[in-house]
């Protein structure tokens, strides 16, 4: 009974650090889909009152078992509480979200001029600001998850996760306050960001604060474009006087980002337009949404122009000639003045947010 105390409060201390890897990490893919983050939350802001009761109960065990314990007993005791110890100490490094996409220790950028480009096929997500537009390599964004950085005085939040092929920009200004985030995990294939103010918890895909003090709150979202170069001065038009920047990866981060090379085209699963992972555009015109199975479109109507109406607005975009490519969907035709709020990612992505 006394060494059943023990093992029960180290399955007790165990409990938070293997509940929220199997919640928020995709150890477990079906998991995911659960609407898990109330209970993630919960967890996480008790782990550590949670791990104490199990700590005192393998404590007071311990003071009563050791003395009349045999060794085999006390070798089992002793190594259990190492093990705990080790979960412990992975959930805090290896198995953590947050140092396993490191954020980037310096964030720069460096001018480029256009015959720079010439031989850059990278896809970036670019982000215009007054008179400066940034371009930060999708492959590096995708290691990091967030890079927050300033815009022509602008401060702005690049984000991609990479379970759902989202790159979304917006402004990490909260209640008029500039705010840092940290990666807790993903629930529904999409990342999660911890606000440092309250230890709220925000969806990446939707940029919608959905446990903690601030829920409700939605992050003002930013114009970008996820494209190359090229993609970017069609959309764009850049001048003369606008000055054209890139990320450039610090040393830190730059030899652990090579396992992210490849994300910025990866095309999912082509075999079938419904397949969770198959690629689609979503398109969101005010509080009205619509998808279009790009795999379906690139087999179907590759180089034809597909006009359509959301909420009382004519959306138009050219169907790309293969998925990885960039697509830009324009109010009234394509080609206008005016960019529609569109992105590529997985359907079930799309679906988890869009229902």
């Amino acid at each position: 009974m006394r060494t059943s105390l023990v093992y029960l409060g180290l399955v007790v201390a165990c409990l938070s650090p293997i509940a929220l890897t199997l919640l928020l990490m995709p150890v477990v893919p079906s998991m995911q889909m659960w609407d898990s983050l109330p209970l993630s939350y919960a967890l996480n802001k008790g782990h550590w009152f949670i791990t104490a009761i199990g700590a005192g109960l393998a404590a007071y065990g311990f003071w009563r078992a050791w003395a009349s314990a045999r060794w085999w007993s006390k070798t089992l005791m002793v190594l259990a509480t190492l093990l705990c110890a080790a979960i412990h100490m992975l959930h805090q490094t290896k198995m953590s979200a947050e140092a396993m996409f490191n954020e980037p220790t310096v964030v720069a950028r460096t001018s480029r001029s256009a015959a720079s480009f010439s031989d850059d096929s990278t896809m970036y997500l670019w982000v215009r600001q007054g008179g400066m537009i940034a371009g930060y390599a999708l492959d590096l964004v995708a290691h990091h998850h967030k890079i927050i950085d300033t815009v022509d005085s602008v401060p702005v939040m690049v984000t991609y996760c990479t379970m759902c092929h989202t790159g979304r920009v917006f402004s990490p200004v909260i209640d008029g306050q500039r705010e840092t985030f940290r990666l807790v995990g993903a629930n529904k294939f999409n990342a999660v960001f911890e606000d440092a103010s309250t230890g709220s918890w925000w969806y990446q895909a939707t940029g919608e604060c959905v446990v903690g003090p601030r829920k409700g709150t939605i992050f003002k979202e930013l114009e970008s474009i996820h494209g190359t170069y090229e993609d970017m001065v069609m959309v764009y038009h850049p001048t003369e006087d606008m000055q054209v920047t890139t990320f450039v990866p610090d040393a830190a981060s730059e030899e652990r980002a090579k396992w992210s090379s490849g994300y910025a085209r990866t095309v999912g699963d082509t075999s079938n337009h419904e397949a969770p992972r198959s690629l689609v555009l979503g398109v969101t015109v005010g509080k009205d949404s619509q998808m279009y199975p790009l795999v379906e479109l690139v087999r179907t109507k590759a180089g034809q122009v597909v006009r359509d109406t959301i909420a009382g607005t004519v959306i138009a975009f050219r169907v790309p000639t293969a998925t990885s490519n960039t697509v830009v969907v324009y109010r009234d035709s394509v080609g206008s003045d005016i960019v529609v709020r569109s992105t590529v990612e997985y359907r079930r992505s799309w679906e988890a947010f869009h229902p």
